[in-house]
């Protein structure tokens, strides 16, 4: 139980810095980059992981890590776009609805018990994402741009599903290691995105961009590593929809009490219905 609450902490945690760098105007791709950097820092000082490539190599979980560190900030690269490009409601939703695809391979590739309770609260949570995300004046979308939530929403649900296919069968005991090559990979990736639009025009980083990556990167890795010790404890079909409601609904409650952001009724409504499914989906 305690992993599974300090995942649902510092997931929100993620979405509180990421509201923070938006406000500070923090250049989004420099801090993306760092906090991986100090991601992949955290896992290989913490868990005294060695930066051998051979006995990476070696691990059974190699090729799958490079795929899902790809995706890790390919996903992150997307949510900003359609944020900026298909509006940051329809992306917000877009981003929680992939939960639809980890549960969907709980019941096929693991076995999830399956109940009507669970099913229910399961709708229920993806319900309660659009009354939670829904502002006053309605959901807008810009069907210019609408492939890119729809992208994202595979994007994540896709490697949420691979992380826990790769914890269900390949890890053991090493998921400090696994992690941490992740980071690594996406860190590698970021470099190269920013070393040919940015460094090769004279931009480096800020230390404010410094500093956000490290809050974002420490945040980012132990709610990843929490996330994955709860995995080896909870069914797909019962952690992902609970986790991400959970995240959901406390960074909606943070904003409104530190940020002063207004929830209408409406997001209320969804707040009071995701509460209400994660005990469906628990009793189920």
């Amino acid at each position: 139980m305690a992993a599974l609450l300090l995942t649902i902490l510092f997931g929100t945690l993620v979405i509180i810095a990421f509201k923070v760098i938006s406000i500070m105007r923090l250049d989004l791709n420099q801090v993306i980059t760092i906090n991986y950097f100090f991601a992949a820092g955290f896992g290989f000082l913490i868990w005294d992981a060695p930066l051998n490539f051979g006995l990476w190599q070696s691990m059974p979980w190699f090729e799958l890590s490079i795929i899902i560190g790809v995706f890790f900030i390919l996903t992150y690269k997307l949510f900003g776009l359609s944020s900026d490009k298909a509006g940051m409601a329809i992306t917000a939703v877009a981003s929680k609805m992939s939960v639809a695809i980890p549960v969907l391979a709980g019941f096929l590739l693991f076995r999830d018990h399956l109940s009507v309770l669970k099913i229910v609260g399961i709708l229920l949570v993806l319900l309660s994402f659009y009354f939670i995300f829904k502002p006053e004046k309605g959901l807008k979308i810009n069907r210019q741009f609408i492939l890119l939530p729809l992208l994202l929403l595979l994007g994540n649900g896709i490697n949420d599903s691979m992380v826990k296919y790769t914890q269900h069968f390949y890890m053991k005991n090493d998921e400090g290691l696994f992690l941490s090559f992740i980071f690594l990979v996406a860190l590698c990736i970021g470099v190269v995105y920013l070393f040919f639009t940015q460094f090769v025009k004279g931009k480096f980083f800020s230390y404010k961009s410094l500093l956000g990556g490290l809050i974002l990167g420490s945040m980012n890795y132990w709610g990843a590593w929490f996330f994955i010790k709860s995995m080896a404890v909870y069914q797909a079909s019962f952690l992902f929809p609970v986790v991400n409601v959970g995240i959901v609904s406390l960074s909606a409650l943070i904003s409104f009490i530190i940020f002063k952001e207004n929830l209408s009724k409406a997001n209320w409504l969804g707040i009071l219905m995701a509460i209400i499914a994660i005990m469906l989906v628990s009793l189920g």
